[in-house]
């Protein structure tokens, strides 16, 4: 279903600039994290520092599938025990986007990844992301409490 009040939040001049702003911040990270490769590459070699990138990608893969899931766990036990965290919503959607940075090759992102995966940091962030989409933790609340008590849902 169409969110019309989700589509005008983004499309709003104020979002876009947002938008903007965080993928320049985004470029300007890639741009440090390829002179931090280039560095890299210098000091060890290509094939080593090829190495250390996937290895950080794989690991980050594996790690932040298994945060992903725990949090998703969590979630739906506050939801299951009837109780509105909306700190846990917060949590979840700051989990999400350390993932993101975890996955991405580059030493710069995984290590922001990391910043990003603490408690206090992702709940911030994801409180941040939802007051900018104008998302209502109450209203996914109740609609994952409906969808779980009519069993209508995939185990998770």
């Amino acid at each position: 279903m169409l969110n019309l009040r989700l589509l005008y939040v983004l499309l709003e001049p104020k979002s876009i600039r947002t938008y903007l702003g965080l993928v320049a911040i985004l470029g300007f990270g890639v741009l440090l994290d390829l002179i931090i490769l280039l560095k890299l590459t210098l000091l060890v070699g290509p094939w080593i520092t090829m190495a250390i990138l996937a290895a950080l990608s794989g690991f980050g893969i594996v790690i932040m599938y298994r945060v992903v899931e725990n949090m998703s766990r969590l979630l739906l036990k506050t939801v299951d025990n009837g109780e509105y965290a909306a700190d846990v919503f917060h949590r979840y959607i700051g989990v999400l986007m350390a993932a993101l940075f975890i996955i991405v090759p580059g030493i710069l992102s995984t290590v922001l990844g990391g910043v990003v995966l603490a408690p206090v940091v992702s709940s911030r962030l994801g409180r941040v992301a939802a007051e900018t989409a104008g998302i209502d933790w109450r209203e996914s609340y109740e609609y994952l409490r409906l969808d779980r008590m009519t069993g209508k849902h995939a185990e998770g």
